[in-house]
């Protein structure tokens, strides 16, 4: 499963950049910015991966270890890394909590509900996604909206949108309504989308499928 979701993030980020919500499709980052996104979300992912794997490792075996055993180098950047994600994972719950939503949470971290259901099949690769949204911070703020920004249009899995957009459509359908909250290791990662998304910043979306079809 985590091969799965490497390879996503290395599809979607690497090859296909996500642009910045708002800005036109013909406006891209640089080669530098999309490198140093690629890296600070893999990194969080890595983070996050070894931080669900040390969870269900977290059962005693039984076995003594000596202290010059436990003793092991431990990277910094992924110590730190581990702990972003850590405290991020508990402002969400903080705000489930809060608000009493109830979400599904998938293997990476994407939390999401369906609010209204469709029609039809769940979409898959290679779909060309048409949808309304608006995006928010944990705070309640709306910074991005499609009346204002227009409308996403994307190709799944192809196309340059973050990594939990990608996924969270191909547990919807035509028609359905959902609301998902957005870790930022799936989204802007360590530098932010550049305009109103800061660096390591949850975000939240309300999204509307508007229109799915098959690209030849």
């Amino acid at each position: 499963m985590h091969i799965q979701i490497w390879l996503r993030l290395l599809r979607v980020l690497f090859f296909n950049p996500p642009r910045p919500l708002g800005t036109p499709p013909f406006k891209r980052r640089g080669i530098g910015a999309t490198v140093l996104l690629f890296c600070s979300s893999a990194l969080l992912l890595f983070s996050f991966s070894a931080f669900l794997l040390s969870c269900n490792n977290s059962t005693p075996t039984g076995v003594i270890v000596s202290s010059s055993e436990k003793t092991e180098e431990v990277n910094p950047f992924i110590l730190g890394s581990k702990k972003i994600v850590e405290l991020e994972n508990q402002d969400i719950e903080l705000f489930l909590k809060r608000y009493k939503w109830e979400m599904t949470q998938t293997n990476t971290g994407l939390r999401y509900e369906i609010t209204k259901k469709g029609n039809g099949n769940k979409i898959t690769a290679g779909e060309k996604v048409v949808l309304e949204y608006k995006t928010l911070l944990l705070t309640g703020e709306e910074i991005y909206n499609s009346n204002n920004d227009g409308k996403i249009e994307f190709i799944v899995e192809k196309t340059a949108e973050i990594a939990g957009l990608h996924e969270a459509v191909q547990w919807m359908r035509k028609g359905d309504e959902a609301r998902l909250i957005i870790p930022s290791h799936l989204a802007y990662g360590a530098s932010g989308d550049g305009y109103k998304i800061k660096p390591y910043q949850t975000i939240i979306m309300r999204i509307e499928i508007r229109d799915v079809r098959r690209e030849i």
